[in-house]
């Protein structure tokens, strides 16, 4: 899977570099270049293995195939050597693209790109574990909330059953 992501990173980086050369304007090429740094961060990223069920981690833990590969990434050296090729010609891609887009439009312009991109990027990630929080904060208001009013419902009923037997007995 990340050899083919960084396929697609790579491919989406040479073309973003075609559509330089013919563009007027960086607004032009603006979302193509966003997919291809989506990508390519995508593609740098290492994806943890996803939770196997119980019942696959009863089979490998009693047939003991996957000793030392627990996480699915292949050992094969052929796999280990395209991965790794892959991902320089991938940074050279991206250094190229850079390159292109100083040539045309100013020197600085893909670092000053790459900059507002880390902070809107750092910006939405502080604004999503707010949120995260926010719904935390919420959600223990509210059964602090049920709470109070469950200790409310309950001793409502227990000083009317008290009443009750107080009234019928004396």
């Amino acid at each position: 899977m990340v050899l083919a992501e960084l396929s697609l990173a790579i491919a989406a980086v040479k073309g973003v570099g075609e559509l330089i050369d013919s563009a007027k304007s960086v607004a032009e090429v603006a979302s193509s270049l966003d997919s291809a740094l989506n990508l390519s961060d995508r593609a740098k990223k290492k994806e943890k293995a996803k939770p196997k069920g119980k019942t696959e981690t009863r089979i490998n833990k009693h047939l003991e195939q996957f000793e030392d590969n627990t996480d699915g990434e292949s050992t094969n050296l052929g796999a280990i050597v395209q991965e790794v090729t892959d991902a320089k010609a991938l940074n050279n891609e991206l250094w190229r693209l850079g390159v292109r887009l100083d040539v045309k439009w100013g020197e600085g312009t893909w670092d000053k790109i790459l900059e507002i991109r880390r902070k809107r990027i750092e910006k939405q990630e502080q604004l999503k574990y707010e949120r995260q929080n926010q719904i935390r904060e919420t959600k223990k208001a509210r059964k602090l909330f049920y709470i109070e009013i469950s200790k409310g419902v309950l001793l409502v009923i227990a000083v009317s059953g008290f009443l009750y037997w107080l009234l019928q007995y004396y």
